[in-house]
């Protein structure tokens, strides 16, 4: 565009584009803040449950290959309680010095009708694990995994 000396006026951005821009500029650096944050806490969340999972899997693999008479028996550190039929061990694994997972193992032998009695007189048995944690935003989580073993 030419002035009315007919010179050409100089080419470039005028103060209302350029604050336009930066405007655009500063909205879309605090989205990826935004963004950064969101893939952070769910990045730890998938960390977590990865890690339930994991705890709950080699509970219930360790079940499978335990002798069927010791399945209501401690192992790995755990405690356990015996009440009527049913035994439950529970465990904790730390994972660092806030997170830590509480697995409970609970074993309950039952018949043919599938009514609970004593390990000695069962064939079958109903294990539960169910490992328990709390997530980047201190809620509680719980997974559980079931699997049924039987004596032969």
């Amino acid at each position: 565009m030419k002035n009315s000396r007919g010179i050409p006026a100089p080419a470039g951005f005028t103060l209302i584009e350029s604050m336009i821009a930066m405007f655009f500029l500063a909205f879309m650096v605090a989205e990826m803040a935004n963004l950064t944050t969101y893939a952070s806490r769910n990045t730890n969340l998938s960390q977590r449950t990865t890690r339930a999972n994991t705890l709950a899997d080699n509970a219930v693999e360790r079940g499978r290959n335990t002798a069927y008479n010791s399945l209501q028996n401690p192992t790995g550190g755990e405690t356990c309680a015996v009440s009527g039929f049913v035994a439950t061990c529970t465990s904790t694994v730390p994972i660092s010095t806030s997170v830590n997972f509480t697995v409970v193992r609970t074993i309950t032998p039952r018949d043919a009708a599938g009514a609970p009695i004593a390990l000695a007189s069962s064939n079958l048995s109903d294990l539960d694990v169910t490992v328990s944690y709390t997530d980047a935003r201190n809620n509680a989580q719980t997974l559980r995994v079931s699997s049924i073993i039987s004596r032969y």
